[in-house]
């Protein structure tokens, strides 16, 4: 039971980043509209202070032709990189294993995940934000 309540305010979190995140963009449209419709024309004589912008990073775009380009690209964008803390000992013992068995850490870690996810079910609220983070992210690709 707790952790469901642990779930749902996780889900609150992300929910508010997201509209913080949209409050964020709408502020800066509005702020680059009333610069872009405000003239000089009516200001004559009056000094005005420098605006700083504030700077948002830029993606670079990827401007491949090729469709092969263009599907390495799309493998390449639904990659992440996800990471956990772990004892230094079991790190290294997975890692040998990764070795010997000629695979690499992402094909077991990868197998370890859905494993864990089938024996380990969930029921009830769990199952239900589970399912509501999946379709969010299924629909945000």
């Amino acid at each position: 039971m707790i952790m469901g309540g642990v779930n749902m305010k996780l889900m609150k979190g992300i929910d508010d980043a997201e509209s913080q995140l949209q409050k964020e963009k709408q502020t800066t449209k509005t702020e680059e509209a009333m610069r872009k419709g405000t003239g000089t024309e009516n200001n004559k004589g009056t000094v005005r202070n420098p605006q700083k912008s504030e700077k948002q990073p830029r993606i670079k775009k990827n401007t491949g032709m090729g469709k092969n380009n263009e599907k390495e690209t799309d493998k390449m964008l639904k990659k992440q990189v996800f990471s956990f803390r772990a004892v230094l000992a079991d790190i290294s013992i997975w890692k040998a294993y990764a070795v010997a068995s000629g695979k690499t850490m992402e094909d077991i870690c990868n197998a370890a995940m859905y494993e864990y996810l089938k024996k380990h079910k969930l029921a009830g609220v769990e199952q239900a934000i589970f399912e509501a983070i999946k379709a969010r992210d299924a629909n945000d690709r």
